[in-house]
């Protein structure tokens, strides 16, 4: 009989573990980041409905606000509700107007309305090493897209996961619900091995530095408003370093106009980087200098290749100068090495990762995808900053180190 008690003791006490957590802890929050090697976009995990299922969604720092596809019946909860016009959230939005029996809308691809609504969302929170608990939200916001809209997006994805800076964004919403600082963090991974998504204040460690909080080894640039995209990720790059030489750039390219035009923007979904030409061309004369580079025929989407044979190999990838983008001040350099600057095609063949986006493009520089792996950036949108690491292999590590193993 007694152990008959311990065993429904210890029953109970697994039911209550695996039970989720409530809104008001202000532990952060995380989840995987997995890249899809077909579209070259990063996506996460994050579970909504009643009952709970679980949604991968594309991972977009320019999209506004999270949508997942609804139509066809797709969409089956018994807590989902739509936002009234009147609601503030559905005010507070610069896109939203009022659509059908009172229910809020936002502007989609196009011409396209969807229709906003709230339903219960979960996420596990962290202690920075490990996840913990499940976390559930009872009314995160989101619109309802068409499956028509998936086009060109990973195969599993139920969505994207709009984290701008915006009200609707899910940055903002998750910190009005939990009250943790305003801010994320993404280590984007180079390979197959989950990176992390990590929402609220730290600490963040990872395996190969136990014990060692890696926001606290960030270096800070602020985050640059554009007047026109106002919820978009900007920063101040002054000059572009190769080899520690400016390279030859028209100094206004850099800097964002009235109108919103140029500048520096940070993006998810946009794979490489894009340079306007005459950046581009600078940036590829640089590297075609190289004594121990010649060039080869190009491989799309690449515009300069180069015989890789005489190259050595270092910790942080090709041994080859570093692409600097100096920001705010000459001791603040976000430091490009090989890992992030050569894109391996062929067997001694090495392309140079950055694309020509054109003569004269809305923004002059828009850094992509493979210039972040395995670099950890944290948006503190609470004081318009970022913190980034630059390559992390530096430190012997990559983003995929977090312990994904759950603590709970």
């Amino acid at each position: 009989m007694a152990s008959l008690r311990l065993v429904l003791i210890a029953a109970v006490i697994i039911c209550f573990c695996q039970l989720p957590a409530t809104v008001s802890q202000t532990r952060p929050l995380v989840t995987q980041i997995t890249l899809d090697t077909t579209t070259l976009l990063y996506t996460f995990q994050i579970q909504q409905r009643t009952p709970l299922q679980i949604e991968r969604l594309v991972l977009d720092i320019e999209q506004d606000y999270m949508w997942v596809t609804c139509d066809n019946k797709s969409y089956i909860s018994s807590t989902y509700t739509p936002v009234a016009c009147s609601a503030q959230l559905c005010k507070s939005y610069q896109y939203s107007s009022c659509g059908n029996n009172d229910t809020c809308v936002v502007s989609g691809q196009g011409t396209e309305s969807l229709e906003l609504g709230q339903d219960v969302a979960a996420l596990p929170s962290t202690d920075g090493s490990n996840p913990g608990l499940l976390v559930t939200f009872p009314g995160l916001a989101f619109a309802c897209g068409s499956t028509r809209d998936l086009s060109g997006l990973p195969s599993a994805v139920a969505g994207v996961a709009g984290m701008s800076s915006s009200k609707l964004a899910l940055p903002d919403q998750l910190t009005a619900a939990v009250g943790f600082g305003h801010k994320f963090a993404m280590c984007l991974p180079s390979g197959n091995a989950p990176g992390a998504l990590l929402f609220g204040d730290g600490p963040l460690i990872f395996l190969s530095q136990p014990g060692r909080d890696l926001f606290l080894q960030l270096i800070h640039t602020p985050l640059i408003k554009n007047p026109v995209y106002t919820d978009d990720f900007y920063i101040d790059v002054q000059r572009i370093d190769f080899n520690r030489v400016p390279l030859a750039i028209d100094a206004a390219m850099l800097q964002i106009g009235t109108k919103g035009r140029g500048g520096t923007k940070l993006s998810t979904v946009v794979p490489y980087t894009q340079l306007a030409t005459p950046i581009y061309n600078s940036l590829v004369a640089a590297f075609a200098a190289q004594k121990n580079l010649p060039r080869v025929a190009s491989v799309a989407p690449f515009g300069a290749c180069f015989n890789s044979s005489a190259l050595g190999s270092t910790r942080v990838g090709p041994a080859l100068p570093e692409i600097d983008l100096v920001l705010q001040s000459n001791t603040t350099i976000w430091s490009i090495f090989g890992s992030n600057s050569m894109v391996s095609v062929s067997d001694n063949v090495l392309c140079l990762g950055f694309v020509d986006g054109g003569e004269d493009p809305e923004t002059s520089i828009v850094m992509g995808t493979y210039q972040m792996q395995d670099n950890l950036l944290q948006f503190d949108m609470a004081n318009s900053t970022l913190g980034f690491s630059s390559s992390l292999l530096f430190e012997r590590s990559t983003c995929s180190d977090f312990n994904f193993t759950t603590s709970a």
